[in-house]
């Protein structure tokens, strides 16, 4: 008799906040989970949940080898690539090296026949429109700074690498122990620039989720986007949050008068595109629909909520 094939297992590389629920959902199915962390702390908080940490860097390419022995050994393996680009250090790799050099690294590994599919996350910092324009899955990508060059750049590493690969690009992540701009609003901090810019977010849970359904979704397309659907105007969201918070009214704040008050270059306080992220393409395509589609859904179903329940 022939050998039953081995169910597929899941390889997170970057076990982060989207990591460690998507892991969740992934071992609640009742799927072998392996995840990559630098941290031996982290390590040890992934074990607890059920995850397989593997200790590696995919900018270091010799250790990197050696720890994904065990993802290697799989006979199929469902492979989520979770990597931001992260911020500029004095001693860490650079972004350019973690978002290129560590996808070539990772795929050089990586045995095309017994990876059945790549479930990648990028930003839709990646659409620099401008005007509020909206945007979905299939709108050509027009980066309007150089995170989001480098955020382009690194989903055509992946495209091009000759695994099945599917592209999310995901909108703000809020959640649990992560609301956009909660400590800002709680400190009374000014709003700076454009009130009326188009703020576009997605619930971590709902994210998750998104990434399950892209990996099995047959239709799913190359890129797919990630928003609850619903943008919001960015003095809207804070209003919001300061009545639930029970804070003082949102002030406003221009950007040059903010950048002489705090000594920052007036280019950091811009925001660099406005537009309005349209997922149905992607719900379609994929038959994912947010449990949460607005921000005031997911806000309110936030475990202890972000402050007093005020509507």
């Amino acid at each position: 008799m022939s050998k039953a094939p081995e169910a597929p297992v899941a390889l997170i590389f970057g076990c982060g906040y989207l990591g460690r629920t998507l892991a969740t959902r992934l071992l609640a199915g009742g799927i072998r989970v392996l995840g990559t962390t630098r941290s031996r702390e982290k390590g040890d908080s992934l074990a607890a949940l059920g995850v397989e940490p593997l200790y590696a860097s995919v900018t270091e390419k010799l250790t990197l080898a050696a720890a994904l022995k065990p993802a290697l050994a799989c006979e199929q393996l469902d492979v989520y690539y979770l990597l931001p680009p992260g911020r500029p250090t004095a001693d860490g790799p650079s972004p350019q090296e973690i978002v290129i050099g560590g996808a070539q690294n990772v795929q050089s590994l990586l045995d095309p026949s017994r990876v059945r599919r790549v479930v990648m996350t990028s930003s839709t910092g990646v659409y620099g429109q401008q005007s509020g324009e909206r945007v979905d899955a299939d709108t050509p990508a027009e980066p309007s700074d150089e995170r989001g060059h480098l955020l382009l750049e690194g989903e055509q590493v992946w495209l091009d690498s000759g695994f099945d690969v599917r592209v999310v690009r995901l909108a703000g992540l809020y959640g649990p122990g992560r609301v956009v701009g909660l400590q800002a609003v709680r400190e009374g901090a000014p709003l700076v620039g454009d009130p009326d810019a188009w703020l576009n977010l997605i619930h971590i849970d709902d994210a998750a989720e998104l990434l399950l359904a892209v990996m099995h979704a047959k239709d799913a397309g190359r890129i797919e986007l990630g928003s609850d659907g619903t943008p919001v105007r960015r003095i809207e969201y804070y209003e919001y949050l300061a009545k639930r918070l029970g804070a003082p009214p949102v002030r406003m704040m221009d950007a040059s008068e903010a950048a002489v008050k705090f000594n920052i270059p007036a280019g950091r306080l811009t925001r660099a595109s406005s537009k309005q992220c349209d997922n149905v393409t992607t719900c379609i395509r994929t038959g994912w629909l947010p449990r949460y589609p607005t921000f005031r859904d997911g806000l309110r179903a936030i475990a202890g909520g972000a402050g007093p329940q005020a509507e």
